[in-house]
């Protein structure tokens, strides 16, 4: 089995997800490439399982101040197909030297390079998710009606038409069906994550805002907190005046260990982030980036599902020393959820499936 992950690499979200997949994959005596960007080329450098790594070209948002810009986002449509164009070119010359047998996507949308040499394509994207969902949940505001309506659906017809085969990873149970490509998933983890013992005294948060650009600044005050906070992808700030219990870690690849330690976490409201809090049992503070539709619908999620609570760049201190203070009531409302199935095994044997279908 030969594959090749194509990866967006704005963030890190898409780069975890697919690294719990590939882990499995690898298991499963795969040889695995990757041809990603940005975030995702610092990422697999040094991980074991991917063979080889190829650098293809980023395409990401328009912004504004370090928010969404949807006005800009269009503006920058001509740009970005001459982006698609030459990483189609480069996707294509990856596969005739590779021997592919099957490709895996995530949010990379260049589906010509692999139809025209009749190579199976699976899509590992929620976007499924996020269309119902949008219509599950009420009063919903309006600050991310444009980006549903231009990126959101968007993603998810392309993957419903283009795909032979989506995964998509869930946490609500009670959506519509998916269609018949489609199959959905538990959350997908990368192999590592440890639920911590909850007798345990409640001690410790980790706070793991996106390294992406869009990601929400630190602005601690300073003042006692009753837990040790442990920020990670951001160095101190400048002049930075802040106590004993802060440290902050800067960007690293292996967050285990400060996962697997904390009582909480915050942070935004991408799903591979959300679901491995999640898998860890752990309340979280969700801070979607404003005016991103799926990830207001992730956070929309968690506290539906009565997990933790949403906050805003303006009030997120504030709401993580509320959840804190509930910490416990977070916790009896993981036990009342039912046990999820592993998301990134249920992953790898669907694409072995359709190796050998």
């Amino acid at each position: 089995m030969k594959i090749l992950f194509l990866i967006n690499g704005l963030g890190l979200g898409n780069s975890t997800r697919c690294h719990a997949v590939i882990q499995r994959l690898q298991a499963k005596g795969a040889e695995v490439e990757v041809a990603t960007s940005g975030n995702g080329l610092w990422y697999f450098s040094d991980k074991t399982e991917v063979t080889k790594v190829y650098e293809i070209e980023s395409l990401s948002y328009g912004s504004k101040k370090g928010t969404i810009n949807m006005l800009r986002t269009f503006a920058s449509i001509l740009s970005s197909f001459s982006v698609v164009y030459r990483n189609s070119k480069r996707i294509g010359g990856i596969l005739d030297q590779s021997e592919t047998n099957i490709v895996v996507t995530d949010s990379i949308y260049n589906f010509i390079p692999m139809k025209r040499r009749g190579i199976k394509v699976v899509s590992l994207n929620n976007a499924d998710i996020v269309w119902h969902s949008y219509f599950y949940f009420k009063n919903r505001p309006n600050s991310i009606k444009f980006q549903f309506y231009g990126i959101e659906m968007f993603d998810f017809l392309i993957h419903k038409l283009m795909s032979d085969y989506v995964i998509s990873p869930c946490l609500l149970s009670n959506l519509p069906k998916p269609g018949k490509n489609t199959i959905r998933v538990g959350p997908i983890v990368r192999d590592g994550l440890r639920p911590k013992n909850t007798s345990m005294p409640e001690k410790s948060a980790v706070v793991m805002l996106s390294g992406s650009v869009f990601g929400t600044p630190i602005n601690f005050s300073n003042r006692a907190y009753p837990m040790k906070i442990d920020v990670v992808g951001r160095n101190e700030p400048k002049n930075w005046v802040g106590t004993n219990n802060i440290n902050f870690h800067g960007r690293i690849r292996n967050t285990f260990d400060l996962l697997n330690k904390a009582d909480l976490a915050v942070v935004n409201g991408g799903f591979s982030a959300v679901s491995e809090i999640f898998w860890l049992g752990l309340p979280m503070v969700v801070v979607p980036v404003p005016g991103h539709a799926e990830q207001w619908i992730n956070a929309k999620t968690i506290e539906r599902l009565g997990l933790g609570l949403i906050a805003t760049t303006e009030n997120y201190e504030d709401i993580m020393l509320k959840v804190f203070s509930r910490i416990q009531e977070f916790k009896l409302n993981y036990e009342k959820i039912e046990h999820q199935k592993d998301g990134a095994e249920q992953s790898a044997l669907s694409i072995t499936r359709l190796l050998t279908s």
